[in-house]
């Protein structure tokens, strides 16, 4: 009896523990290294070197200069995290859903959102998911590697504009009819078949911006500024002009801001 109640106070001691940690913001979810957690399919790039950034006469001038990057084998996640996978999350965590962009109802409650990306979440947010997953946010050289390949495509598909009948892009607002499901354009796949890496919702990566981080980045497993202020998000959004839907392309946003245009997707 004695054993017993000794392992019931330990156990309110760490509850008590745990709670007084989650009580403090930011929180990162602790990996349980279980990827039956998240059962996405997952896709193994292979190590090599990637053309990376824009040409002189391309993009933007925080894109340049165009650059040989070589990255280690890693996997990532073959399309964004759906609704449906982050309220798994949500529940088995004990947290509080993330807004609901198409209601008042909670999002839980909402139907025929299970396979939409999810939305309205920062970037602290997007890391906890990840760590639960037993994975990781990428880092903003395996984003683009994953979403252009090898040979510096300006598009996942290719050279070719993007269509406004294949990728979700220069739109309004229209409810649940705003974003499309994840997959529904498996045609617009990168050259290692990833899903959904223009338009429709951009994607929190793991990086620090800055504005001039191309002219002194390492050409080796790029990790990003140690410190900023901004994290970088990649890959453009229902709303954006075709410009932002390339790869290449930097958005930036600070790590606390929500949107209705912008998701995640992990890396391991």
């Amino acid at each position: 009896m004695k054993s017993a109640t000794r392992v019931s106070k330990l156990t309110i001691l760490l509850v008590l523990i745990s709670a007084g940690f989650n009580f403090q913001a930011p929180v990162y979810a602790q990996s349980n290294g279980a990827l039956q957690n998240d059962s996405v399919e997952m896709i193994s790039v292979p190590a090599g070197v990637f053309l990376m950034g824009s040409k002189q006469e391309e993009g933007r001038p925080d894109e340049r200069p165009q650059r040989k990057v070589y990255l280690d084998t890693y996997a990532i996640d073959a399309h964004e995290v759906t609704n449906k996978r982050y309220l798994k999350f949500i529940h088995a965590t004990d947290r509080k859903e993330p807004l609901n962009p198409y209601g008042d109802k909670l999002l839980s409650e909402e139907s025929g959102v299970d396979n939409l990306p999810v939305v309205q979440l920062t970037w602290y947010d997007a890391v906890d998911y990840c760590r639960w997953a037993g994975k990781r946010l990428p880092t903003e050289a395996e984003w683009e590697k994953a979403a252009r390949g090898e040979q510096g495509l300006i598009f996942p598909w290719g050279f070719e504009p993007p269509s406004n009948e294949t990728v979700n892009f220069l739109r309004n607002w229209k409810g649940t009819q705003t974003l499309w499901q994840v997959g529904s354009t498996p045609e617009t796949s990168s050259p290692y078949g990833v899903q959904d890496m223009a338009g429709n919702v951009r994607e929190w990566v793991r990086d620090w911006y800055a504005p001039d981080y191309y002219t002194r980045a390492s050409n080796k497993n790029p990790q990003g500024p140690d410190t900023g202020i901004l994290k970088v998000i990649k890959g453009g959004s229902w709303h954006s002009f075709i410009g932002d839907v390339r790869p290449a392309s930097r958005g930036k946003g600070g790590f606390a801001l929500k949107t209705d245009g912008i998701g995640f997707r992990c890396a391991k």
